[in-house]
């Protein structure tokens, strides 16, 4: 598990921030969600707790509700991270397989190196994304 979250950080990180791609590929809303959840759920977590410590009734018990609520808040960015490792694990479908070749072909005409694989992963279709912001920019996002 531990391994399929560091592949998630990896696959979050490589991930050209490209908003064109959120039209073939759910995963730039996920990452901008699960971005977003990181940076605010522990706040949230933080607040559920207090609110509850504050605001509560003395006769009920309620400890349980609230820190339950908090330990799913703080689980949300995990379940993200761990969606995102098993698909940057996970093979490309057909009609990404297409573009990937394609994209593979053009940055290989412009003297990149890079390895052939037998079958590509989303990591590696992030992989050629990030390389093609990087020789292109963003010209080649408006292309598409």
């Amino acid at each position: 598990m531990y391994h399929t979250l560091q592949a998630g950080q990896r696959y979050l990180n490589t991930f050209p921030n490209q908003k064109k791609l959120g039209l073939f590929m759910p995963d730039y809303r996920l990452i901008r969600l699960v971005k977003f959840s990181s940076h605010f759920m522990p706040a949230f977590a933080c607040f559920a707790l207090v609110w509850q410590y504050f605001f509560h009734d003395p006769e009920q018990s309620i400890l349980a509700n609230a820190t339950l609520t908090a330990l799913f808040a703080l689980s949300i960015p995990f379940q993200g991270l761990f969606w995102l490792g098993r698909r940057a694990k996970s093979p490309l479908p057909l009609g990404l397989l297409q573009w990937y070749e394609e994209l593979r072909q053009q940055l290989i005409n412009e003297q990149h190196n890079i390895a052939d694989q037998a079958f590509p992963s989303y990591q590696d279709f992030a992989n050629l994304l990030q390389l093609a912001e990087k020789t292109w920019g963003q010209s080649y996002f408006d292309e598409l």
